[in-house]
């Protein structure tokens, strides 16, 4: 968002840092520096892991940008499970090095979050869920609807949202989290003209997937 100032680590990797920070001075004061060592590396890791660098989103308001840092690995027409009818599917692979800040690929509110567990189906498809997964229904004003899909990969690190139901996010916002990296999924209207191929590498908020094409249908809520 312009004229607000982020900082380089993510928030919500604060308190853990601040906690290894405290511990690796009191294993320095009461034992020595060898002992304080692993916590001191720890931290330099996982600093640099939840790195947040600034990205510079294109001035274009059609344009669906990469929510995450990644490979593209599927890029197909299927049918929407949480909208009836079809939309595009895109695939992203992230890195467990690369970002895990998590961007919205388009501006509009979130209409809607599910978080689904194994043995859960999807809201418009009988399927059950084989992954933990989070996903956001963000709506643009002029009713482009689009699902991000995270999935869970670490066994204790979920991905979240920042942007809570009801809330407006921008084009390339910060607006959650995927730490280690996982699969992201984007059901993006059928009528998108898409920017990309099956190996592309994309970074978050900068690089555009597809550009909505108005007059075409959009995925419609029931």
């Amino acid at each position: 968002m312009a004229g607000r100032h982020y900082p380089l680590i993510s928030r919500e990797i604060w308190l853990t840092l601040l906690i290894l920070v405290i511990l690796a001075s009191l294993a320095s004061a009461v034992y020595n520096d060898f002992v304080a060592l692993p916590f001191w590396l720890l931290t330099v890791l996982l600093a640099f892991l939840f790195r947040d660098p600034e990205r510079v989103v294109p001035a274009q308001p059609l344009a669906v940008v990469s929510p995450v840092d990644a490979r593209v690995i599927s890029v197909e027409q299927v049918n929407n499970p949480f909208f009836p009818g079809e939309s595009i599917r895109i695939v992203l692979k992230m890195s467990c090095w690369g970002i895990f800040r998590v961007r919205s690929p388009m501006e509009g509110k979130m209409q809607n979050r599910w978080l689904l567990v194994p043995g859960d189906t999807f809201p418009e498809s009988t399927g059950q869920i084989k992954d933990t997964q989070i996903s956001g229904w963000i709506r643009s004003d002029e009713g482009d609807n689009i699902v991000l899909s995270m999935y869970k990969s670490a066994k204790i690190l979920y991905p979240r949202y920042s942007v809570q139901t009801g809330e407006r996010t921008g084009q390339g916002q910060r607006c959650g989290i995927n730490p280690f990296g996982s699969i992201v999924e984007l059901f993006i209207p059928t009528g998108s003209k898409i920017m990309v191929k099956v190996d592309d590498v994309v970074k978050s908020g900068n690089h555009v997937l597809a550009l909505l094409r108005h007059g075409e249908k959009s995925q419609q809520r029931p």
